[in-house]
């Protein structure tokens, strides 16, 4: 009889912990249930971000707006099979490090390419951002220059090629 009870119990506990457990999960990935308006991955929510972006709107002119959809436009067709590139080499470098017996040689091959990829990646990275400011105002450019060291603020720093 006692040994019922105790197992009943056992099961009642381990119910209210699996839905406890199951509702705390559901409200992270809704973005709530985590302190100071942030997610979980430490960024703030969208809306604040959007008002204080907006704060430091650039007012482009509608030829601008045009030259700047261009710039964004030929970067993302450059920087695209890079990342996709650079995904490739690290899949393949956790592939050798996996192995049993792995082979230095060939990680440090490995090595070499991701870290001339990544140079041409940062070369192209601050190419656009001079092409970007060639198309700006002097005032626009110290807007830009704002919200970037505002975005660099808020959001943790991480460097996320692939």
């Amino acid at each position: 009889m006692k040994i019922q009870k105790i197992r009943s119990a056992g099961v009642f506990l381990l119910a209210a912990l699996m839905l406890t457990g199951l509702n705390a999960q559901t409200h992270r990935r809704n973005g709530q249930g985590t302190a100071h308006g942030q997610r979980q991955n430490g960024n703030m929510h969208g809306q604040n971000l959007h008002r204080k972006a907006q704060h430091f709107s650039l007012d482009l002119s509608e030829e601008q707006k045009v030259e700047m959809k261009t710039l964004k436009s030929e970067q993302y067709k450059t920087m695209k099979p890079l990342k996709y590139k650079m995904a490739e080499l690290k899949a393949k470098e956790r592939t050798l490090l996996s192995e049993e017996n792995t082979e230095m040689k060939d990680v440090n091959k490995v090595i070499d390419e991701q870290t001339d990829l990544l140079n041409k990646i940062r070369k192209l990275q601050v190419e656009h951002q001079v092409n970007t400011k060639s198309v700006l105002t002097d005032e626009q450019v110290m807007k830009l220059e704002q919200r970037r060291k505002l975005v660099r603020h808020r959001l943790p720093h991480h460097k996320k090629v692939a």
